[in-house]
């Protein structure tokens, strides 16, 4: 479920919204950002964080959880 507002932030008031439609909210906009910006290439820093956390999640070491699951905790408030 994505949350849908007016384009407009004229009279919105985001109080007015729970937590997670707020959060939501906050993650249409980074979408909207991500979506437009141009991408940069990664550095070899950042290549060697992705290579160590997929290897993380190869050897065992980080359990993955799907995005329902996660998804549902968070809306149920744990």
């Amino acid at each position: 479920m994505r949350f849908i507002m007016p384009r407009s932030p004229e009279g919105v008031d985001y109080l007015h919204l729970s937590p997670a439609e707020r959060l939501l909210l906050v993650q249409d906009i980074l979408d909207s950002v991500v979506a437009e910006a141009p991408s940069a290439p990664l550095t070899a820093a950042q290549m060697e964080e992705m290579q160590r956390r997929a290897d993380d999640i190869d050897s065992g070491r980080v359990r993955l959880l799907p995005w329902d699951e996660v998804r549902s905790r968070f809306l149920a408030g744990g």
